[in-house]
Formats: C-alpha cells, sequence, structure tokens
C-alpha cells in the first residue's frame, strides 16, 4: 500500500534550517572544514539526546523551528536533500531514506534522513532547526505467550478482582474510531467482523497485513467482538513495525503524521483514539508529535514499557499528552513487575495472560503479556466512554478514566512509591 503521504510529502521536504536560505543553498562544508578528521568528529555536541541507546546508525531526525516561514522550511529541505544525494554518489553509498512529517494542527515539522556526521553538524547550528535528533529503533511491547489464560475484561467493569462476566453498555464505541499504530492488522480476523482496514504502511517492502500478530492482538483487545471493550469501534491499521515487531522514530513517525491527517480527512477528529503499544529511548520528536495527535482530536493512548524502569526514561510514555498505562495482574491487582512505573504512568490495566486475537488463522486465539496488553484495555475503554458519554477530548478522555478509577476504592498491589495506584474501569462496578 503507498503511504497516503504524497502531498504531505510534496510541502514536507519544506522543513529546514534556514542559514543561507535567501541567497545561494546553503554551505554544508562549513562543519566539516572547522573538523580535520571526520572520523574522529564528536556528533554528540550536535544531537539532542547523545545517551539514547538503540541508535540507528547515520541516521537523523531533524525537527525545525515552526515561526519560519513555511516556503523557507520547503526551500531548505529541498536542498539538504539535493546535498545528501550528491554526497552520497560522490562515495558510491545507497542514497538513504529521506522523509519529511508535517502537523498542521500544531504546525510542527520535522525530516528524517541518512546523513553523515558534518552534514548533521552543519545543519543543527541553523536558526531553523529547532533540534536534532539521533533515529533509534523501536519494539513492540508484548512479553511471552501463554495458555489459557483469562481475560482481563472481566477486571475492567467491576470494582475488585473474583468476578466471573464483563458488563458494559451495547453501544461499546459505536461511532468511534481506533487507529493502532502497530505491525498491522489481519483485517479478516472474525473477530474483527468486517470493521478492521490496514490504511497505511511505513515498512518498505512488507506486505498489508500483520506478519507479526502484536498489532492484531491488540486491536482484539480495543474492540474485537470477544475479547474486545468496543465491540463496536472502527479500527484502523497503521503498520510502523515489521515481521520481527521493530521499527524506528522515523517509521513511528510516519504513521503518526497519516493518523492527524486522517483523522481530520474523514472528519472523525473528537471522535478517535490512538493506541501504541510499542516503545524506545526518550525521544522528544515522538512526544512533539503526540502532542499534535491529540491537539487534533485524536486521544492517545500509549504502554508504560516493560522495563521495570521509570517510563519517564522512555518514548511514547513519556509524553504528557497521552494516557500512559501500566501493567497489572488481573486475578491480583498487583503490579506486573515487568511493567514500567513513575509519575507519568496515568492508570494501570489488565496486562498479564491476555487472551486475544492470533493470526495463524482466522479464528486463531493468542494470550501475550506486556503492558502492550494493558495499553488497549485503556484504549478501548477510552473508545468506550467517548460513544456513550459524549467526551471529545483527551484531557476529557484522561480526567474521566481516572475518575471511574477514584470511584472503585481499588489500588495496586506491589507497586513503586510515586506511581498513581488507579486501576482502570468502565463504570459497572
Amino acid at each position: 500500500m503507498a503511504p497516503r503521504f504524497s502531498a504531505i510529502l510534496a510541502s514536507l521536504l519544506s522543513l529546514a534550517p534556514l542559514g543561507a536560505l535567501a541567497g545561494p543553498l546553503p554551505n554544508f562544508n562549513t562543519a566539516a572544514e572547522s573538523a580535520s578528521d571526520v572520523s574522529t568528529f564528536d556528533i554528540s555536541t550536535f544531537i539532542s539526546n547523545p545517551e539514547a541507546k538503540n541508535i540507528v546508525p547515520n541516521s537523523y531526525i531533524v525537527v525545525y523551528n515552526s515561526s519560519f516561514a513555511a516556503e523557507d522550511i520547503d526551500n531548505h529541505i529541498s536542498s539538504i536533500r539535493t546535498t545528501i544525494s550528491r554526497r552520497n554518489i560522490e562515495k558510491r553509498g545507497t542514497p538513504g531514506r529521506f522523509r519529511t512529517f508535517s502537523m498542521s494542527t500544531t504546525g510542527w515539522r520535522a525530516a528524517a534522513m541518512d546523513a553523515d556526521n558534518e552534514m548533521i553538524a552543519n545543519i543543527s547550528s541553523m536558526d531553523m532547526v529547532s533540534y536534532v535528533e539521533a533515529n533509534q529503533y523501536v519494539q513492540a511491547l508484548d512479553l511471552v505467550a501463554q495458555a489459557n489464560a483469562p481475560p482481563g475484561l472481566i477486571r475492567l467493569s467491576h470494582a475488585k478482582t473474583g468476578e466471573d462476566s464483563y458488563v458494559f453498555d451495547d453501544s461499546a464505541g459505536q461511532g468511534i474510531t481506533a487507529y493502532v499504530v502497530d505491525t498491522g492488522i489481519l483485517t479478516t480476523h472474525e473477530e474483527f467482523q468486517g470493521r478492521a482496514t490496514l490504511e497505511f504502511n511505513a515498512i518498505e517492502g512488507s506486505p498489508d497485513t500483520d506478519e507479526n500478530g502484536h498489532g492484531s492482538h491488540v486491536s482484539g483487545t480495543i474492540g474485537g467482538a470477544t475479547f474486545g471493550v468496543a465491540k463496536n469501534v472502527q479500527l484502523v491499521g497503521v503498520k510502523v513495525l515489521d515481521a520481527d515487531g521493530g521499527g524506528t522514530n522515523a517509521d513511528v513517525l510516519d504513521g503518526l503524521n497519516f493518523v492527524e491527517s486522517d483523522a481530520q480527512e474523514k472528519g472523525v477528529t473528537g471522535k478517535a483514539v490512538m493506541n501504541m503499544s510499542l516503545g524506545g529511548g526518550f525521544s522528544q520528536a515522538i512526544n512533539n508529535a503526540i502532542e499534535a495527535i491529540a491537539a487534533a482530536g485524536v486521544v492517545p493512548v500509549v504502554a508504560a514499557g516493560n522495563e521495570a524502569q521509570d517510563a519517564a526514561n522512555t518514548s511514547p510514555a513519556s509524553s504528557p499528552n497521552a494516557i500512559t498505562v501500566g501493567a497489572l495482574d488481573a486475578l491480583t491487582d498487583e503490579r506486573a513487575d515487568f511493567s514500567n512505573f513513575g509519575d507519568v504512568v496515568d492508570i494501570y490495566a489488565p496486562g498479564v495472560d491476555v487472551l486475544s486475537v492470533g493470526i495463524t488463522s482466522d479464528s486463531a486465539e493468542e494470550t501475550l503479556s506486556g503492558t502492550s496488553m494493558a495499553s488497549p484495555h485503556v484504549a478501548g475503554l477510552a473508545a468506550y466512554l467517548m460513544s456513550l458519554e459524549g467526551l471529545s477530548t483527551a484531557k476529557e478522555v484522561s480526567d474521566r478514566i481516572k475518575e471511574l478509577a477514584d470511584a472503585t476504592g481499588a489500588t495496586v498491589g506491589q507497586n513503586v512509591r510515586g506511581t498513581t495506584d488507579a486501576i482502570a474501569n468502565n463504570g459497572n462496578l
């Protein structure tokens, strides 16, 4: 499936550092002239995340200062692209992938590119550039599979553990769209009843389906007929992770750019949620993009992460504009020992032994654990409440979810100090 970005790409190749825009093309050799040996050139002083792990070699995300004119940014991006292409030819290198991103709601702009150190050093020094970030690998956040586990839905509709039914209003997310930014969706699975589509694929050379299973499992928890919280929601797959469940922040930004533009094109702003059960190191670029998603009227729900560390160290979990979800065991209400924690976590939901959709057939089931499984419970709950109560903004939804959790009086066992005790609930105590 060709990305639906052609128009946006054309205008987005407009993100550029200002230096010499009004006159001749920028001189990208300036930094090289000041560095006698490029092999020892210290790029860490020119990027915003020098301590990041799992960095994609020679791959960067350049974020632009939105106060500059769009035309100037467009011209500069074009010149950067030309210069990088020329350098690759001269060095007999393979042209790298060059992508641009634009969030119309907030005016946020960025470009992802493969470039050498001297090029990035020069770009980062330009007034038009807000910051440059090393591109990082991201990963789906599931853990091990385990057979014959109980679903987490029961816990979502009761104030305490030990109940045996899922109680819900049959509106069940009617009229709400859920974007699933993940490995794709097996749209033909019987759980989805024709309500699932895969509409964007950022992974070059990959088929328009779920090769991994993670995205389908997540989608089943959000809106499957049996396993789903919001059983009438429309599911839109946004594929940013490959068959191994891996991708990069540039791939994720591609997907987020699609979500923001697609929600506006379809007129579902204020009637949409987005789930991101993936993560990597802290990324200001990812967090900025999520800010734009929320401003566009799409409620972002994200997994806290599975490293048993402070979720503030990761993205998208650290985004202040997202609802960040930690994992607990639905049978005991104890925090899952793998779940990230800290004051950026907004809510806990079932994330241990969660039964949902598999991809080996159109009726397959699979049980997984992880904050990846907790997040879609809350994304489904967000869709459920938006449909039932007419909520439309990320703040309204977040506040309501916390209010319903507080009303149960339930708390998280084995929790980490400084982390919320709130457990997600749909209000049917």
